[in-house]
């Protein structure tokens, strides 16, 4: 039976509609991990591990999408509420993966109960949040080799779609006070333009922000790279040659285009879709290539790249 502090109990309308073993049987793991004040390190295995198995649980049928989600919903209420779990189920902005929680990623946002602390620590130490830390890098080390390779007093031109959170620019501005940049940032959430505008406050005059809907508005001046880090994950195959089409055609001769993706290794997937979810689209190397050649670039223009996890691929299409 399983302990007094469970939510599920016989009249648990999780159970009512499908009692399951499975689903029990991670209940009793993970309260005792909620008595214990959640996982420390040497245990994030066994937690990932009963994660992985409900995924596959939900996968071959023996529980459904639904009776998972409402049991981590429940659970999340009862027990984490504060913690970037339930921020992540919150969805506060109408949509997973709003700029806010893209930046407490950036900054490993962890709750001052030590408590729920421990929860937040687990969280960024999955695949997920440790590539899309960095990726943030990986932006600010393609904008310094671009800045190396540009010749010619005029700015380096870069348009940044679906800016978000602008954590990566502030920095990189920060980091490079000199940088001979101009950077223009297209995001459809106007709270994200917002927070972005007040956090790179300090360089307004090479920075310019556009709140728009990317799929209907890229801005047309030409540019010598087009980034987009978080969105094209989001996007169907038809929207994604769509939005890729648009940034190959405001991109000079001679520039880059780079869009990442969730790769099809994610092993953090059934933590973010389950506990979190957060449903993207993954993709495989040879299906962003071949979606690049449908958008119009030769073969001998693309290339993949990843990030140090692996997790995140990036599209490379010179033009």
């Amino acid at each position: 039976m399983p302990p007094p502090y469970s939510i599920l109990t016989d009249e648990s309308p999780v159970l009512n509609r499908r009692e399951s073993h499975l689903l029990r049987s991670f209940d009793e793991l993970l309260h005792d991990f909620i008595i214990r004040g959640g996982p420390q390190p040497p245990e994030y295995s066994v937690l990932n591990r009963a994660i992985r198995h409900l995924g596959d649980s939900v996968r071959g049928g023996s529980l459904s999408q639904e009776e998972v989600s409402l049991y981590i919903q429940e659970v999340t209420e009862k027990h984490l509420q504060g913690t970037m779990q339930a921020e992540a189920l919150a969805q506060k902005y109408g949509y997973s993966g709003d700029f806010e929680i893209i930046d407490h990623i950036y900054t490993r946002k962890t709750h001052s109960d030590p408590s729920l602390r421990l929860w937040d620590l687990y969280f960024h130490s999955q695949a997920a949040p440790v590539a899309v830390r960095n990726r943030k890098g990986y932006f600010q080390d393609l904008l310094q080799k671009h800045l190396e390779q540009h010749s010619g007093p005029e700015p380096l031109q870069v348009l940044n779609v679906a800016s978000g959170p602008s954590r990566d620019v502030h920095e990189f501005y920060l980091n490079h006070p000199q940088a001979n940049l101009q950077m223009d940032c297209v995001d459809m959430d106007a709270h994200a333009i917002a927070y972005a505008q007040r956090l790179c406050a300090p360089w307004t005059e090479r920075l310019r922000f556009h709140h728009r809907n990317v799929l209907r508005f890229v801005p047309t001046r030409g540019y010598h790279l087009t980034w987009s880090a978080g969105l094209f994950d989001y996007l169907s195959d038809r929207l994604f040659i769509h939005v890729l089409k648009a940034m190959m055609s405001v991109t000079q001769p001679g520039g880059e285009v780079v869009v990442g993706n969730f790769s099809d290794f994610n092993p953090s997937r059934d933590y973010m879709e389950l506990l979190g979810r957060w449903q993207l689209v993954h993709r495989s190397q040879e299906t962003l290539l071949a979606l690049a050649e449908r958008a119009g670039a030769a073969p001998d223009q693309t290339e993949v790249q990843w990030e140090a996890e692996g997790v995140n691929y990036f599209l490379h299409i010179r033009c």
